[in-house]
């Protein structure tokens, strides 16, 4: 078994060094630990989906073969505010060059189901970080893979990665989680509205800062998941344990944030609906000028003739006269 006494140890330093918390509870019902019983089709507290399967030592998400989608999620929503996910995971496989497609976390208001975006469902309400192995030449990024990246979607808008990066993306950062001999550790900390991701791609419990966001705005609530997804190029995506940790803040007054709408302060796109392209009646386009010109002339030349004839129509009177 990976997960050692030594690293709960390392745990609760680390808890204590990088948080203001004045005492950490770890939720069973929010955790997940092994041995586990090879072959069997559930677990206490979650489910599991897809092509997921039980191990002795881990959970396989999705084995070494394109077109698997797999995921575990826990049926006991996430009931606090202030809280930290730790997962050790391992990605492998025997592709060097061409593997894919990676795994993601998920703290969700629809659990279990499956969808296109790394095996789980697009247009989800809630916070995704996503741990991407695809190196795609035909697609340039500005980052090298694999690539993790978090995104606060509020449910109205599909993911999509973009030549330029993550559309919607609160942070993220290159890790090295890919065929290492020991499985890859991420800790996930939300403190405050304050997201913050800390990396061990080493197996040392030498915790390096990913990123931190502040002002992400998360309801209570939600759902933690973990999922994985092979297409064309596939990998074995194993989730070996999570541990996740009720952090109870010093003379903090309680908020009910049950109805609250995912958001993040620092990002505008895509959190505002798109609007109707409507054209607006003191804005005219070039098309508009053009007919605005055109129906200015004809009015002053039919003025003009107007004119003309009433002044021709005057003198014959004259004449007459």
């Amino acid at each position: 078994m990976w997960t050692s006494p030594r690293f709960f140890t390392v745990l609760a330093a680390f808890l204590f060094c990088f948080s203001t918390i004045d005492a950490v509870i770890v939720k069973q019902e929010n955790s997940l630990f092994g041995p586990y019983e090879a072959g069997v089709g559930h677990l206490m507290y979650w489910d599991l989906t897809g092509s997921s399967q039980l191990a002795e030592t881990s959970i396989r998400l999705t084995p070494d073969e394109p077109g698997k989608q797999g995921a575990i999620w826990n049926n006991y929503p996430m009931i606090s505010n202030d809280w930290e996910f730790h997962m050790q995971f391992h990605i492998h496989g025997k592709g060097v060059h061409l593997n894919g497609n990676g795994m993601a976390f998920w703290y969700a208001r629809d659990p279990l189901q499956a969808g296109p975006v790394f095996g789980s469902r697009d247009y989800f309400s809630g916070l995704a970080i996503f741990i991407d192995t695809v190196e795609d030449p035909a697609s340039p990024h500005d980052h090298k893979h694999p690539y993790l990246s978090a995104v606060v979607n509020n449910g109205s808008f599909p993911y999509h990665h973009d030549e330029q990066g993550t559309a919607g993306q609160i942070g993220g950062c290159h890790l090295q989680a890919r065929n290492l001999e020991w499985p890859a550790k991420v800790a996930i900390s939300y403190i405050s509205d304050v997201l913050t991701v800390f990396l061990d791609s080493y197996g040392t419990d030498a915790w390096v800062q990913c990123f931190r966001a502040v002002g992400v705005h998360l309801p209570t609530g939600y759902y933690f998941g973990v999922s994985a997804a092979t297409g064309e190029y596939s990998d074995n995506h194993d989730v070996v344990s999570v541990t996740t940790l009720d952090n109870l803040l010093p003379e903090k007054v309680w908020e009910d944030r049950t109805h609250l709408i995912p958001s993040a302060d620092f990002v505008e796109i895509p959190f505002a609906p798109p609007k109707e392209t409507v054209e607006d009646a003191t804005t005219a386009t070039p098309t508009s000028w053009k007919l605005i010109y055109i129906g200015g002339i004809g009015t002053i030349l039919y003025v003009a003739f107007s004119m003309y004839k009433k002044r021709k129509l005057q003198r014959r009177e004259r004449l007459k006269k």
